[in-house]
């Protein structure tokens, strides 16, 4: 719990100490094991859940049953199939862990209610939601206007901590190719240093 106050504390520093204890009593702490799920595609669900340590993924199953990963999110980011969270629709994603993963989940309808009423929590809300859509855009452009390689270099600059932290097969999901493609990449890019 420590570690999690001292997370939110230097995430949000104008948060003053009796609203980040309102804030955490919204929610619980969940540990993860590796390849374990948080939220099911087909479910239904108003839960998000904070990164404290760890690392967790969103991913899709398409026609071929093969996992695509669109979302991850490491320490102080959030997690969740956010079509469910957002349309109160079946989630269309699974949130897993790629490692163990220490979450602080909570609902978010309390979590906006708080926020509706207070200013400094909404502050921390508008902070989730711009993150949330700033991903969105990248993911975009990223498949729109950049090539595999150009994603990858995105990611280089942008998501470091991808290139040191996730799985080969789960990274090259989620720029949209194989593995076997993502390893030329590299190959090639450090060859041009």
């Amino acid at each position: 719990m420590a570690d999690l106050v001292q997370s939110i504390k230097d995430k949000f520093p104008f948060l003053p100490e009796d609203k980040l204890f309102a804030v955490l009593s919204l929610g619980e702490m969940v540990v993860l094991e590796e390849s374990q799920v948080f939220i099911h595609a087909g479910e239904r669900s108003r839960k998000v859940g904070l990164v404290i340590e760890g690392m967790m993924r969103n991913y899709l199953t398409d026609e071929n049953g093969e996992e695509v990963t669109v979302l991850f999110a490491v320490e102080m980011q959030t997690i969740t199939p956010y079509k469910t969270l957002y349309l109160d629709a079946l989630a269309t994603e699974t949130s897993a862990a790629i490692e163990k993963t220490l979450l602080f989940v909570f609902d978010f309808q309390d979590f906006k209610k708080m926020a509706i009423n207070d200013p400094t929590v909404m502050m921390i809300y508008v902070q989730m939601m711009e993150a949330t859509l700033v991903a969105a855009i990248h993911r975009i452009e990223d498949f729109t206007q950049r090539s595999p390689e150009q994603r990858y270099e995105r990611i280089l600059h942008t998501e470091t901590f991808l290139i040191d932290r996730a799985p080969l097969k789960y990274l090259a999901s989620y720029l949209g190719i194989t593995p076997v493609s993502l390893s030329r990449i590299r190959k090639r890019m450090s060859q041009k240093k």
